[in-house]
């Protein structure tokens, strides 16, 4: 439906859900419209609880399998996302060292060396507990 205005609410949220539902968001009319209606209002992530910004705007993340609405987030915690992106854990022992590696899309997102397995274990625990929404 082409808008004379596009500056206009209308528009605005036609183009909006028009742009998820190619995405593969699969709500009803009303759903999508306070789903919307949410994304307007949301100052900051819902997952990490950073306000969005120019460099880490807000996104609609959604379950790409089943196209259900999950929350408002920032892009950052969009990507992390796991039904996207794989994640790999590794402790291993090299020489007289415990190497710790956490991997997400092929990049390594954690890589440091400890001297103990109980060390590493903690590391990976610590990690796992101050960024929660790279396991959601």
């Amino acid at each position: 439906m082409p808008w004379k205005d596009k500056n206009c609410y209308n528009a605005k949220r036609h183009d909006k859900i028009k742009d998820w539902k190619k995405k593969g968001l699969k709500e009803t009319k009303e759903f999508m419209n306070q789903i919307y209606e949410e994304y307007l209002r949301s100052e900051e992530c819902e997952l990490c609880g950073e306000p969005y910004s120019k460099h880490n705007r807000k996104n609609m993340e959604h379950n790409h399998e089943t196209g259900e609405f999950r929350n408002i987030c920032c892009h950052r915690c969009n990507l992390w996302k796991t039904d996207r992106v794989g994640k790999n854990i590794t402790l291993c022992k090299k020489r007289n060292k415990y190497e710790v590696q956490i991997q997400r899309n092929y990049k390594s997102v954690l890589h440091k060396f400890c001297n103990t397995e109980e060390e590493g274990r903690e590391m990976i625990d610590k990690f796992m507990i101050d960024n929660p929404h790279y396991f959601t």
